[in-house]
This record gives C-alpha cells, structure tokens and sequence, in this order.
C-alpha cells in the first residue's frame, strides 16, 4: 500500500504524545486568552485610579481657593461677620481632609494627598483666631497666621498635580 506523504517525512508519533501536545496547546491557549481578559479588565481600573486622583485635586483646589478667600475677606470687614466666616473656612478645610482620606482609603497609605499635621494646624490657627475674636482682643496676627497658612496649603495643593 501507499503510505501518505506526511508519514513518510516524519518519524512515527505515539498517540500519547499527539494528546499531550494538543493539551498544550489548549492550555496555551487559554493561558493567552486569561492575559488578555485580565489586561481588558485592569486597562480601564487603572485609567479610573489616575482620573479619581485628579478629580480629589481639583476639588481640593477649589475648597482653598475659597477659603483663600474668605480669609482675605476677614480683613475687610472688621468682624461683623467674622466667625460666620471662619465657619466657613472650617469647612472648607475639613472638605480637604475628607478628600485626603478618601484618597487614602481608595489608594492605601500611597494615596496621602496631603499630611494630616497640615489640617491640624490651620484647624488650631482658625480656633486661636476664634478664641481671641470672642474675647474682643486684637486678632490681627491670628489673621495673619490663618492667611500665611492657607496660603502656603494652597501652594502645596497646587504642586500636587
């Protein structure tokens, strides 16, 4: 009889090996096919990370831009409504501080946007400014304080992009 071309050329494979290389194959393949299922899936989460990353920033900016100035607006005028204001610069830095943690939260220890001694120092400059305000005593270099220190988170908010 004849015999076919290919069995002519190649030397005789058992069938145990046609199996164990058809499942390798297979397995290959389902190898690639799990990479490329899990590169779609992580793709779009790290996309998602970096965007989440410059939404906190922006919204962080905008809370020290408006208690930039609000601050600036102590000064103007004369206390009428000062701890109105001061409220509303304590809010505002509390907003940060819940972003900063959020971050932290989202990101673990890596995600710190700000440190915390930061918050905690502008919040012990707005209750001296507060505490010497209700007392009736000059707050001119509580204002000052409270100006220099927003001024210089606004400066470290504006580096983190």
């Amino acid at each position: 009889m004849y015999r076919r071309y290919s069995q002519v050329n190649q030397p005789s494979v058992s069938m145990g090996q046609v199996r164990r290389n058809r499942i390798k194959n297979i397995l290959i393949l389902l190898l690639v096919a799990a990479l490329a299922a899990v590169t779609w899936v992580a793709v779009p989460a790290v996309r998602s990370r970096g965007a989440a990353r410059a939404l906190y920033i922006q919204r962080m900016q905008n809370e020290i831009a408006t208690s930039v100035r609000l601050a600036t607006s102590l000064s103007r005028n004369a206390g009428a409504n000062s701890a109105a204001i001061l409220a509303q610069i304590r809010s505002n830095i509390y907003a940060i501080g819940i972003i900063n943690e959020i971050s932290i939260g989202q990101e673990g220890s890596g995600g710190r946007l700000l440190p915390e001694e930061r918050m905690t120092s502008i919040q012990s400059s707005i209750d001296n400014y507060l505490a010497f305000l209700t007392t009736g005593m000059d707050t001119g270099e509580y204002q000052t304080n409270l100006q220099n220190s927003l001024n210089d988170l606004q400066v470290e908010i504006s580096a983190l992009e």
